[in-house]
């Protein structure tokens, strides 16, 4: 049985389509803040904190491609790009010369902490925008108090 959007009764696929159209639509806005304040993209942003959180050896590129939901040719890119940049380095395994680890700098380390405290301010106020959508609001408040229910 498919639920009626018009008739406010939306099924899981409905409410699965407006969660993704408002991820989708948090994310280009939160992607073109970090563009222009930090010349780093959400994705890029995404694995700048993994590294930061992660091993201090540095983390293996196919594990930032688990961890950040992208494929490892386009992980692998990203990784090139934030190379490029100055942000992270990549240091051969010791045991493994196949095996590659991606590392931050000082720079990336910085840029990244930076990048996230304004990312995490600028979400809350995009969520508060989006609460006032009667399509929205009921998954905004089901997020926050989600979240807040799981927070140590």
């Amino acid at each position: 049985m498919t639920g009626d959007p018009q008739a406010g009764q939306p099924d899981e696929f409905d409410r699965w389509r407006r969660q993704t159209l408002l991820v989708g639509q948090v994310n280009q806005q939160l992607d073109r803040l970090l563009v222009s304040e930090f010349q780093v993209s959400l994705p890029e942003l995404m694995v700048l904190i993994e590294l930061r959180y992660g091993h201090e050896r540095g983390t293996r590129v196919q594990e930032l491609s688990a961890a950040v939901g992208l494929d490892q040719s386009s992980m692998s890119r990203l990784v090139t790009r934030l190379d490029n940049k100055g942000l992270t380095t990549r240091v051969s395994c010791e045991h493994d010369r196949r095996g590659v680890y991606c590392t931050l700098t000082p720079l990336g380390a910085r840029r990244g902490e930076e990048a996230e405290a304004r990312c995490r301010q600028e979400l809350a106020g995009l969520l508060d925008l989006a609460s006032l959508d009667d399509r929205a609001a009921a998954l905004v408040a089901r997020f926050r108090y989600t979240g807040a229910a799981i927070a140590p």
